[in-house]
């Protein structure tokens, strides 16, 4: 990539409300659904909230997947250290690159690991400006 690193960051902090639904809980206060503004070029931060870190939940050796991108939308994962307190904890947060080289409504996955061992995904959608129809 010869494009210099994007300064627009996109955090998604993955966390759990109203004991069962998964959400976006970068605002604590305010959690919203699992979407992404990708209306530019961005550098998106994907992070395990700190509750799900301290029970134990990490995301998988492969903790990303872009279905139909090919490679030219989104950048491959690289791990990016968290700290919560004092310690750091291994593969709870991830960054990826957003180039918005192509519009379309992409399906990912993240892929992530429960405090009993047990996967879990989560599969929503990521639209960069073709428009719904409701």
């Amino acid at each position: 990539m010869t494009e210099p690193t994007p300064t627009k960051v996109v955090p998604l902090v993955i966390g759990i409300t109203d004991g069962y639904n998964f959400m976006n809980v970068a605002d604590p206060d305010n959690p919203t659904r699992l979407s992404l503004d990708l209306s530019e070029r961005c550098v998106i931060v994907f992070r395990l909230s700190d509750t799900l870190v301290a029970n134990g939940w990490t995301f998988q050796s492969l903790p990303f997947e872009v279905r139909n991108d090919y490679g030219i939308n989104f950048s491959s994962y690289f791990w990016v250290p968290n700290v919560v307190g004092d310690e750091i904890y291994p593969y709870t947060q991830f960054k990826v690159i957003y180039e918005c080289a192509r519009m379309g409504i992409y399906d990912y996955s993240l892929f992530m690991t429960d405090s009993h061992g047990q996967s879990i995904d989560l599969d929503p959608k990521i639209e960069n400006g073709t428009g719904r129809i409701p």
